[in-house]
């Protein structure tokens, strides 16, 4: 087949036009993206963002608000009973003290605090502590006795 130079001119034309028509082409569009324009997508994005944090920085706030810290007073601390139990494995009288006579101090708001490592041979031991006074006592103690030693 004899192509004359007007035809090969015209396939050439053809051809670009083709050619231009499929790369120059838009893509179609994803049929899985929203019609949402970008900007503004990320503007809604931004303002979900900046809601979230704020709901989260007021419901920490009403945590506080509803379960606020006691401030302890000076006084507080002065009229604090502390408490020392030093006690000794298989004591007969120091299992009966934890089993019938701790939650009774407990109950008072005194704190009391149990040591097992310690130099002393004779248990139960305690040390009663109010303030700058702290009175020892030896042998098992009833909650009655304690709370004489500071009185």
């Amino acid at each position: 087949m004899n192509l004359s130079n007007g035809e090969k001119g015209m396939f050439a034309v053809i051809g670009l036009c083709v050619f231009s028509w499929f790369f120059g082409s838009s893509p179609k569009p994803d049929p899985t993206q929203c019609d949402i324009p970008s900007s503004d997508l990320i503007e809604r994005l931004k303002i979900s963002y900046d809601l979230y944090q704020a709901k989260k920085k007021i419901d920490q706030l009403e945590k506080k608000i509803e379960d606020p810290k006691p401030i302890p007073s000076p006084s507080d601390k002065l009229s604090k009973v502390e408490v020392l139990v030093f006690v000794s494995k298989n004591c007969p009288p120091c299992e009966r003290w934890k089993r019938c006579e701790m939650q009774k101090f407990l109950d008072a708001g005194w704190q009391v605090g149990i040591v097992e490592d310690h130099p002393f041979p004779v248990t139960p031991r305690f040390e009663v502590s109010k303030g700058s006074d702290r009175k020892d006592h030896v042998g098992y103690l009833t909650f009655e006795q304690a709370k004489g030693l500071v009185k």
